[in-house]
């Protein structure tokens, strides 16, 4: 028995698994462990550029006057970005409801460097954040209830005349194929 206790003890070793990878980051991190009551929001954070500078959550009421408007958020974490792990940030909010959640990837001098993300991850184009233009606020409403809600963020850059993701895995293997 004791060895099946110090085998299934090593696993996280074996697989890799850190502290870093299991960090919530954010003031209100206890809120969103396993089994939280209180309304809040995992925001799990993909597709970064890079590790340097700092991220900005922040959540907003899905309110078609105040959502993502600058000094209108509900909460807002703002943290340099960990060297490795997981980004994962919890926000929490007063009540359950409807939600919009904005992420900010500042790594640059330039806003021109800098990566965003939204909850519900819409498609903007370069048009879109050149004009400083919302995403639908029905693309990026997200729904609380009495306890966490788990939500992925894709990030998003300017690349070219473009405004999308970081190039995926798949991508580069599908260009490579094409040779």
């Amino acid at each position: 028995m004791l060895k099946l206790t110090a085998f299934i003890a090593s696993i996280p070793l074996i697989i890799g698994v850190n502290a870093a990878n299991a960090a919530i980051l954010g003031a209100d991190a206890a809120a969103c462990q396993k089994g939280g009551q209180k309304p809040a929001i995992l925001v799990h954070v993909e597709g970064l550029k890079n590790r340097s500078g700092t991220l900005r959550v922040q959540a907003y009421d899905a309110d078609q006057k105040v959502y993502f408007e600058k000094g209108k958020y509900l909460t807002r974490v703002e943290t340099p970005l960990p060297q490795e792990g997981n980004i994962d940030v919890c926000l929490t909010v007063p009540k359950a409801g409807d939600y919009t959640v904005l992420v900010r990837h500042k790594n640059g001098d330039t806003d021109r460097e800098d990566g965003g993300g939204f909850s519900g991850n819409p498609s903007m184009s370069l048009m879109d954040v050149a004009l400083k233009h919302k995403p639908p606020l029905k693309a990026s409403t997200i729904t609380v209830g009495n306890g966490v809600l788990d939500i992925k963020i894709i990030m998003k850059y300017i690349q070219g005349l473009s405004f999308k993701p970081i190039a995926s895995l798949d991508d580069k293997k599908n260009s490579e194929g094409t040779r």
